[in-house]
């Protein structure tokens, strides 16, 4: 399922929500205050790329938006 970041009109919190790409257009409510006052931001997708086996993230992937650790996320954040 797509995460998706927001950010909040009202308090100015950025947050991720986790929906189906079909509930795309529906209200994601701030978990900071509680306001529907929220904005869809533009972000960068992470991708992968192997040639050998490894899994290497290609540069200008996305970073996590708890802890700004760039590539696929960190471990704290994004357990696999």
């Amino acid at each position: 399922m797509p995460a998706y970041q927001y950010r909040c009109s009202q308090c100015g919190t950025s947050f991720q929500v986790r929906k189906p790409m079909a509930d795309l257009d529906s209200i994601s409510v701030c978990p900071e205050c509680g306001t529907p006052k929220t904005e869809r931001l533009i972000s960068n997708v992470a991708f992968f790329t192997s040639t050998d086996g490894a899994r290497r993230a290609v540069v200008g992937a996305s970073s996590c938006t708890s802890c700004a650790t760039v590539g696929t996320g960190c471990a704290g954040c994004h357990p696999r």
